[in-house]
């Protein structure tokens, strides 16, 4: 194994603490009235043969409908960081970065951000989503997740 395959196997190991079972719990922000409402869902995390993707299926009751989808997660090495490709039922399609330093995550897309990290020894995975809006490119908290680590 050449020096390079073997850091992109590490940066790799660090998504194995999402593998697994999750029931996700939360609150999101309704726009323009500002109210939170609280919704769930279940995420199932699972490495695709080979070890190179990790493969991500949501199913989230948010407040106004059911959502599903997949999500694909791969290392980078390029730029140091896991491009994530997701598409959902309601036909969206996403791209985004994520990084982690000093044990936080962060990921990142056109108009949407997250920034959090696991706690309780890995049971816990939570943080928070915020959303820019095109025309003020100001920062708003979007929603508050917490994932529980059920299987």
């Amino acid at each position: 194994m050449t020096t390079k395959q073997v850091a992109a196997t590490i940066d790799l190991e660090l998504l194995n603490p999402f593998v697994g079972v999750w029931g996700t719990k939360g609150e999101v922000r309704d726009f323009p009235s500002g109210q939170f409402v609280r919704f769930k869902a279940t995420d199932i995390y699972e490495w695709l043969h080979g070890g190179y993707f990790l493969l991500h299926r949501f199913d989230a009751d948010m407040p106004d409908r059911n959502i599903q989808g997949i999500e694909i997660i791969g290392y980078r090495k390029e730029s140091k960081s896991y491009s994530m490709h997701s598409f959902d039922s309601l036909g969206n399609a996403s791209v985004m970065q994520a990084q982690m330093a000093n044990d936080i995550w962060s990921f990142t897309g056109d108009n949407v951000r997250f920034t959090g990290g696991f706690s309780e020894n890995g049971i816990v995975f939570a943080g928070l989503w915020e959303l820019c809006s095109e025309d003020s490119r100001i920062w708003q908290p979007w929603m508050d997740v917490r994932l529980t680590k059920i299987g």
